[in-house]
């Protein structure tokens, strides 16, 4: 599985407005600092998307960004 399906299949999981427990539980798997721009992009696959950037731009690897995003449900 790729990171990338993996984010397809997690954003899929949000509800249509963003859950702030559920991006804080995200950011903090994909070691990324949660902050309140990231909720203000205002949809889970923006946000998605923008946390995902930031932990490949802090030198996150495919496994570990798909790790993080959990196993197939």
């Amino acid at each position: 599985m790729t990171a990338q399906s993996s984010l397809k299949r997690m954003t899929s999981a949000f509800a249509s407005k963003p859950n702030a427990d559920k991006i804080k539980d995200l950011a903090q798997k994909l070691g990324v600092e949660f902050t309140p721009e990231i909720m203000q992009l205002g949809d889970n696959t923006a946000i998605s998307n923008a946390l995902v950037e930031i932990a490949v731009s802090n030198g996150k690897s495919e496994a570990e960004i798909t790790a993080a995003l959990g196993p197939d449900e």
